[in-house]
């Protein structure tokens, strides 16, 4: 896999921008910390985890 310019790996997924409240964004540092997660891997998280929940992705089936 490549490199990208600021020595990360490169990745084909695609983007999203989002701007956030000053507390989202204090509280998404705090959940990603915690877990030792990028900010990136947690806002992914929680996003993919929000749309399961309101219906919008399926569930995986080892979920309970």
């Amino acid at each position: 896999m490549a490199m990208s310019a600021n020595g990360g790996m490169a990745t084909k997924k695609p983007q999203v921008t989002v701007y956030v409240a000053d507390e989202v964004n204090a509280a998404l540092d705090k959940a990603a910390g915690d877990e030792r997660r990028s900010r990136s891997q947690m806002a992914a998280l929680l996003i993919e985890e929000a749309l399961k929940a309101r219906g919008y992705l399926p569930t995986d089936s080892t979920e309970n």
